[in-house]
């Protein structure tokens, strides 16, 4: 049944009607007949299986995009394609042509229905906040399987959603889960950053396509983000330009509108440049711009082209989380070609190292400019190296946001997410003990460390006034 498009649509009678593959199958009563209706279809009785069959689901097959690895994986995929009533409106579901392997994505939102974590009659409101809680920890143990991190703290409602939670580190990031709200229909919405999805663990869109074909096969993709990098600037916004101008991005012999965005289109300065194709409130909108310049580096020749699709006007099969390179190839005319010729999207290690380098070199650059004068003084006045970098390094021991580890491995993160407390508390409940008095004791330490350090700087700007006052009497009794 995973190669099947399925909707359950109201009629004006109340009743919820199953379509597959744009057929209508049957009437039901309750959404919730319909759904089981098509999963008796399907002989998927394993979707009502406990979480302990989440991972086991997850593992079936390796990793089909260039974030993974690429054993036992086709190069070719082949083309199809299909349209269907919803609602009345028709609504496409887009083309699959090429190498599977030609993109990755970048950016991905979907959502489900809390059925699938909890029961459908549980009420999630401020009057259960037990009910929220239980169904926060089951989301963040189901996403640390799936991807490798989990949820990190509590944030204020988006989107219409009562509840949302961040996903992520200390300095990153990852993702956003929201749901409740009396007009969200009892969804889930999850939303994942580029971060996000650089950070996660390796052959996460085999794993979340097996979820979701065996725990959520209702689950709506609502957007998704196909990329291609080219390091060497093998494609540029002025050719993508030349191209909607030569009819390379037409649709059934339409020309989409399009625009120029950046001031190097007009005095190139590298600041970068940015071609889009499609207008914001398009199911397909096209970005083609200099990442490298994006990223903070003006000689980097570095352009990604980046297709955005979002279900206005489009179902979104699950299966584009596993044939990502085959979508972005037959969106257009240009991307048949141009993605046949550049069939490999650069690996995930590829542009994590390109990222690490640019930010490095934007680092540097910054440090040196805001502290080469302080540091000319500071020698000026007599302080040796080590006294120099103690000063300015101020006790503190954090890197820079942009260059740490988590960015690129959510393994790196040390994080304690929200199912992971649960089950500390549940278990070791004396650890627990004993770690929260480790933790007020290095606080402690920490406060003291801190008021020595200050008192030692003090001291040193202190040793620095009376350094600058001896010479400057100096120089006035040799005039006088």
């Amino acid at each position: 049944m995973s190669n099947q498009n399925y909707e359950i649509v109201k009629n004006a009678e109340g009743r919820y009607d199953l379509f597959v593959n744009g057929q209508f199958v049957k009437s039901y009563s309750r959404k919730a007949d319909a759904q089981r209706g098509y999963l008796r279809m399907g002989g998927c009785a394993a979707a009502q299986a406990g979480a302990d069959a989440t991972e086991c689901a997850a593992a079936q097959l390796p990793p089909a995009s260039n974030t993974g690895g690429q054993t036992g994986v086709g190069t070719v995929s082949e083309r199809t394609t299909q349209i269907v009533v919803v609602n009345g409106k028709a609504k496409e579901i887009p083309l699959r042509q090429g190498s599977n392997t030609a993109a990755h994505i970048d950016t991905l939102t979907f959502t489900f229905t809390k059925e699938v974590l909890i029961d459908h009659e549980t009420p999630l409101d401020d009057k259960h906040p037990e009910n929220v809680r239980e169904l926060a920890e089951k989301l963040s143990s189901t996403m640390h399987t799936l991807f490798g991190f989990g949820i990190s703290e509590q944030k204020n409602g988006i989107n219409g959603y009562k509840y949302s939670f961040v996903m992520g580190s200390h300095t990153t990031k990852y993702g956003v889960i929201a749901f409740g709200g009396s007009n969200q229909k009892d969804s889930i919405m999850v939303h994942l950053y580029g971060d996000g999805l650089t950070a996660a663990i390796d052959g996460w869109e085999t794993r979340l396509y097996n979820w979701l074909d065996v725990f959520a096969p209702f689950a709506k993709i609502t957007r998704c983000d196909l990329a291609h990098d080219f390091f060497d600037g093998q494609y540029t916004p002025d050719q993508a330009y030349q191209s909607w101008q030569q009819g390379g991005f037409d649709n059934r012999g339409q020309r989409p509108r399009a625009r120029l965005h950046g001031y190097d289109w007009l005095d190139d300065k590298r600041t970068g440049k940015t071609f889009y194709v499609g207008t914001p409130n398009s199911s397909r909108l096209v970005r083609v711009y200099d990442k490298g310049c994006e990223q903070g580096d003006n000689t980097s020749r570095w352009v990604r082209f980046e297709l955005q699709l979002r279900n206005r006007d489009y179902i979104i099969p699950h299966d584009i989380l596993i044939n990502a390179g085959g979508y972005l190839t037959a969106a257009y005319p240009i991307c048949q070609v141009l993605f046949e010729q550049y069939r490999d999207c650069p690996a995930k290690a590829e542009r994590v190292k390109k990222t690490q380098e640019i930010n490095l070199e934007h680092v540097v650059k910054y440090a040196s400019q805001s502290s080469s004068p302080c540091i000319n003084l500071m020698e000026w006045l007599g302080l040796s190296d080590s006294e120099i970098v103690k000063l300015l390094k101020g006790g503190k021991a954090k890197q820079p946001k942009r260059l740490g580890a988590d960015k690129e491995d959510c393994r790196q993160s040390n994080m304690r997410y929200l199912h992971e407390m649960k089950e500390m508390a549940q278990c070791y409940d004396f650890e627990v003990y004993r770690y929260m008095q480790q933790i007020d004791h290095r606080e402690q330490q920490a406060k003291f460390n801190a008021r020595m350090n200050k008192l030692e700087e003090q001291a040193k700007l202190y040793r620095m006034e009376q350094a600058f006052n001896n010479s400057w009497y100096a120089a006035y009794a040799d005039v006088f």
